[in-house]
This record gives structure tokens, sequence and C-alpha cells, in this order.
């Protein structure tokens, strides 16, 4: 088992990212990417992750103009922290550096910044969020309900009226929130296949190759059919979070992109602007499209555990959602989620937030190994990017070792 303190992996991580750059062949070490394979995983989802903005159209999410601090105080006992994973133990940060489907790591406690690396790109980058985007979307809907503009008990026929004679007509803004609508449109169908619905809908949004799809994204939302009544089990429907976005523009009669800005990157004090991705509509890939820093998705946390300081989400709703809200799982999603956290199975999902615990935490992933798990009750904000080599379980294993380090009594030393 090796030991690497912090400074030894801050110059292990300076060492890498300078061999990225310097190397002289360097161009050997870019790669084409293309509206085929930009998500097939491995080297080129590197690419298109740290350079989205060059192949997609954006839209940007303005940070303040005096962003909030962050206080740099690293922790050796975190950093030394053994953790498991499916090659055996190390600390945690020897697993940070040497998982290469890990970039960036950066973990926050009550406000301050006790563990960060960078192995695989440079903390000045943005990278691509997928679908911790979703988590961004469900605070901004937690927003506007404590503003007053949403109620979570009124239909989405009632706020997009485009969507009033559909299957979604019905559904109600909590339904939705928490992945629970029945619309038939699962994401597991399949992101690389043309003739599924899931496909079809981000080729409406500009994301995957054009297959010649023409309806609109709305048209697209009107002809989603049902698979059971809502409100009765959570499925990974990535068209319930851009019905959300939709929602939110229409009752601030704002771009997403706006609203993204007004209610979550400024009040949360973002040190960058960052952007998302949008159609030439203008419609927003609201389910998967922020591009930004990782210390900027990390402050998202600040929103559930400081509701009061902040404002922007109302602390009901913030122990609503850690503590009792959402839909239960499947009986094969259970088990699956058994097998994965042995004797530490998350217990339902909530506000587009995958797992909930018992204690709280939070979890939400993105495509090919994103990730972001918010404890509000221990104030810690675990933030990652990376790029898996596939859709497979060929990923980083940092949801397991986030709840290593919130279980394992390391954060009540450091108080």
């Amino acid at each position: 088992m090796k030991q690497v303190l912090p400074s030894l992996l801050l110059a292990m991580t300076l060492a890498l990212s300078s061999l990225a750059w310097a190397d002289e062949d360097w161009r050997d070490r870019f790669k084409s990417v293309t509206p085929t394979n930009f998500d097939d995983g491995g080297a080129v989802s590197h690419q298109f992750h740290l350079n989205a903005e060059s192949y997609l159209t954006t839209a940007t999410i303005t940070a303040p103009d005096d962003p909030g601090s962050l206080d740099v105080k690293p922790n050796d006992r975190l950093a030394e922290l053994v953790v498991q994973h499916r090659n055996g133990e190390d600390p945690l940060a020897t697993y940070v550096v040497e998982e290469p489907w890990i970039s960036s790591v950066v973990v926050l406690h009550a406000g301050n910044i006790v563990f960060e690396a960078y192995p695989r790109m440079r903390r000045d980058q943005r990278h691509f969020s997928w679908s911790v985007s979703k988590a961004m979307t469900g605070a901004v809907i937690a927003a506007l309900v404590h503003d007053g503009q949403v109620e979570l008990d009124r239909t989405v026929g009632e706020y997009v009226t485009e969507l009033a004679d559909t299957e979604w007509a019905d559904v109600t803004v909590a339904e939705v929130a928490h992945m629970a609508s029945g619309i038939d449109c699962l994401d597991s169908d399949g992101y690389q296949d043309p003739t599924t619905c899931v496909y079809r809908m981000e080729e409406a949004l500009g994301i995957t190759a054009d297959r010649g799809y023409e309806a609109s994204l709305i048209e697209h939302l009107s002809g989603m059919g049902r698979r059971r009544p809502p409100g009765e089990e959570f499925e990974y429907v990535s068209a319930n979070t851009n019905v959300l976005g939709l929602i939110a523009e229409s009752v601030t009669n704002q771009p997403f992109a706006a609203i993204l800005s007004d209610q979550i990157w400024r009040p949360v004090g973002a040190e960058s602007n960052a952007l998302i991705a949008i159609n030439e509509d203008g419609y927003s890939y609201a389910s998967g499209g922020v591009i930004a820093r990782l210390r900027d998705v990390a402050r998202l946390g600040d929103l559930f555990i400081h509701p009061n300081r902040l404002g922007v989400v109302s602390p009901g709703l913030v122990e609503a959602m850690s503590q009792r809200d959402g839909v239960p799982y499947s009986e094969q999603r259970q088990a699956r989620l058994a097998e994965q956290f042995p004797g530490d199975a998350p217990q339902r999902a909530a506000w587009q937030w995958d797992m909930i615990w018992d204690d709280g935490g939070m979890y939400k992933g993105g495509y090919l190994g994103q990730g972001l798990y918010v404890d509000p009750d221990r104030e810690l904000v675990i933030a990652w990017f990376g790029t898996g080599e596939d859709y497979s379980a060929k990923r980083n294993e940092m949801p397991q070792v986030s709840r290593q380090i919130a279980r394992s009594g390391v954060l009540a030393l450091m108080d």
C-alpha cells in the first residue's frame, strides 16, 4: 500500500499536467472528435469533455463580479484515508492520481477545500458535466418554488401550454422532479442507438449526430407515450429534466442560461462563467449540457448545506429533499444498489438526485464518470470529473469512495 502526502500529490499532479502540454509529440495526443464518437469514452471523450464549447453551440451562465472565496485548508488525514476500490485499497490521494478514469476531485468541508487534485486536467479548465447538470436544473426548480413562482402540485400542462394536450399534461412538477413521470423515454434504451427516444431527443437538441430526425424538442416531447401512471416509480428519463427547464423558462420568461445565472451561479459565488449547450432554436440541454470548472460545480452544494445564508432554497425543502421526499426504486434497482454499496445502499431518489441515503447524503452522477455528492449534516461536498473507457462499468468508483469518506469519521476529527 503506497502513501502519497498532499505535497507529493501536488508535485505529481503538476508533473502530469506539464507532460500533457510540453511533450514534443503533443499533436499525437489530440483525438478527432466527431458527432458520432464524442460519447464513446476513452481519449476521444476526454478531448470532448475539456473542449466541449468547440464542438457545441452554447450560451453563457454568468458568474458574479465578486466570486465567493473558498479557503484552501488541505488536510493530511483525509489525503491519507485508506479507501477500498476494485483493485484493492490505497490512500485517497494515491487512488485519485492512479485511477485512470479520474480527471479531478475536490472535497469541501464546512466551506473549505480540504482536498483537491487535478491529475488529468488543469484547475482553470471547464469540463462537460453531463447529467450532473440535472442537479442544477433541480435546484433551479427548488429555487423557483422558494420564490413562489412554481408550485409542486401543479401540472406540466399548466406551465408549458405546448404540452397541455400530451401525456405530460397531468403530471405534477413534483413527479417530474422526482423522475417519476411515467413517461416512456428511458435513458437505458440507449444513448447511442439512433432509433431510441432518448437519442432522438438529444438529436433534436443538437447534441448527437444528425440522423435526419426533423422534430423539434417540443414536437418530440409531445409525441412521447406513457409506461405507467405518474408517481409510481423512479425511472431515469432525461426528458423529465428538459421539461423542468421548459417550466423554468415559462414562469420567468427568460432563457435557461439566464435563470441558472440568477438562481445558481451568482448566489453561490462562482469563480468563472460556465456554459450550457443549446440547439439552433435556443432550447437548452438542461439534462446534461453544463460546462463548468470543478470548484463551481462543488459550490452548488452550498445551496443545501447553508440554505439560510444563501437564501436560494428554503431550509424546509432541503430537509424534505434529504430526509423524506422522493419515490421508491424498483426491486431490480434496489438489488443492484445493494451490490454496489454493500451494507450502505441508498433508499430513494428525489429532486433529480440519483441516490439519497437515510443519513441525508445525496449523489448525482453523470455519463462516463462525473459526480457530485452532497451531505448536508456533515457539511461535506465532493465533486469530480472523469472519463470512463466506455458506458459499461469501466469508470471511476468515486460514488463508493465518497460514501467511505462520509462514514469514515475523518471529518469529525477535523472539527
